[in-house]
């Protein structure tokens, strides 16, 4: 590791703040304390969501993080060491992959969006020559929870593919949501899907999802459920908080399918997700309380809901996903800035924050 610098710059929150406070700073290189570490130069990063609302903190749930704190969950370079329990790749190899797994708010001493950081071997994947560092990272923590999300419904709905099935995918421009609709058509067959976008993103479909999406709506002109029929959706993927309302009566009342990335979890699985110390009883009596609201939308129906939350750690789901990328059936839709840019960071980390005006997933350059 003669070569290897012993620190690094890195996209920080100095304390709990919003993006506008974000910096990049001067780290010291991550160590490798496993056998199963490996060492990465990265070359992009993705970040999301999550990524804020760690560095915001919440009111609710209190995160004990030391400051400052590195942010970006999954990326994409090249190895540069690796722990003495590595078995499947080796220094020099172009890899891409996640440091997300549960409980999804503990503390990750290192982010992806810097220089240099530890990821786990069972996290990684080997980038295919094929695809791009950049186009790389944007694409395994959301490909692995859109697979969870959609494997679940199909397991929900008692069948194996979504042959036959119109299928509604709302926000087809978001991260989620352009992932949802190439994995439904490409990777479970879907005969049909319908989306929407902003008036603005309209032309902007046909381009980053040639041929995938049957019927478009503009949500900022159109209402979704007078132009789609009524009950005449087989299956829901919903990935964001305002769209789920709007698709209930799209749904078939009998047979309909939803799953949803944005909702509230019942107690068991926030416990999955945050860690049992996270989730003490009142806050899951809430939790559960929360369920009844779903209860009352679905009202007279029978339309199987669930909430999902991906978790990257399922090393069988991302090597599903790995196979759907490899073969080109899931491609990335990004936008990106350089890390050497800090103001560029920091306003497209608030379009991130507040899910709107943007497109695909934040991809920072970090090799520029």
């Amino acid at each position: 590791m003669a070569d290897i610098p012993t620190t690094k710059r890195a996209l920080v929150a100095p304390r709990f703040c919003g993006p506008r406070d974000f910096e990049i700073v001067d780290r010291p290189l991550p160590a490798m304390t496993k056998p199963g570490h490996v060492l990465i130069r990265v070359h992009a990063c993705a970040l999301m969501a999550g990524d804020c609302v760690r560095a915001r903190g919440t009111p609710i749930i209190r995160l004990k993080v030391d400051f400052p704190m590195e942010l970006g969950g999954e990326g994409a370079g090249i190895i540069v060491a690796i722990g003495s329990g590595v078995k499947s790749f080796k220094v020099g190899d172009a890899v891409y992959g996640t440091l997300i797994t549960r409980p999804l708010l503990e503390d990750v001493s290192s982010g992806f969006c810097s220089e240099y950081t530890v990821v786990e071997e069972r996290m990684l994947l080997l980038k295919p020559a094929s695809l791009s560092f950049e186009d790389a990272a944007s694409l395994p923590g959301y490909a692995v929870t859109v697979y969870q999300a959609i494997t679940r419904g199909l397991a929900m709905a008692g069948v194996d593919s979504l042959e036959g099935k119109t299928v509604f995918i709302p926000a087809a421009l978001s991260g989620l949501g352009g992932i949802a609709i190439q994995m439904a058509k490409n990777g479970f067959g879907a005969s049909r899907v319908i989306s929407t976008v902003s008036t603005g993103k309209m032309s902007l479909v046909e381009k980053f999802l040639p041929g995938l999406v049957d019927q478009l709506v503009d949500y900022q002109t159109e209402d979704v459920s007078k132009v789609v029929p009524k009950h005449s959706v087989d299956f829901m993927f919903n990935p964001q908080m305002t769209t789920l309302n709007a698709g209930i009566p799209l749904l078939h009342p009998q047979t309909g399918v939803l799953v949803s990335l944005a909702g509230i979890p019942t107690s068991s699985l926030a416990k999955l997700m945050l860690g049992p110390k996270m989730v003490p009883f009142w806050l899951g009596w809430i939790f559960d309380l929360g369920q009844y609201w779903y209860s009352f939308l679905l009202r007279g129906t029978k339309i199987r809901y669930e909430f999902v939350s991906g978790d990257p750690g399922d090393r069988e789901a991302l090597e599903k996903t790995g196979e759907m990328i490899a073969l080109g059936k899931i491609r990335a839709i990004i936008r990106t800035v350089n890390l050497s840019d800090t103001e560029g960071v920091r306003a497209e980390c608030e379009k991130v924050a507040a899910i709107k005006g943007g497109f695909g997933r934040l991809v920072v350059r970090v090799v520029e």
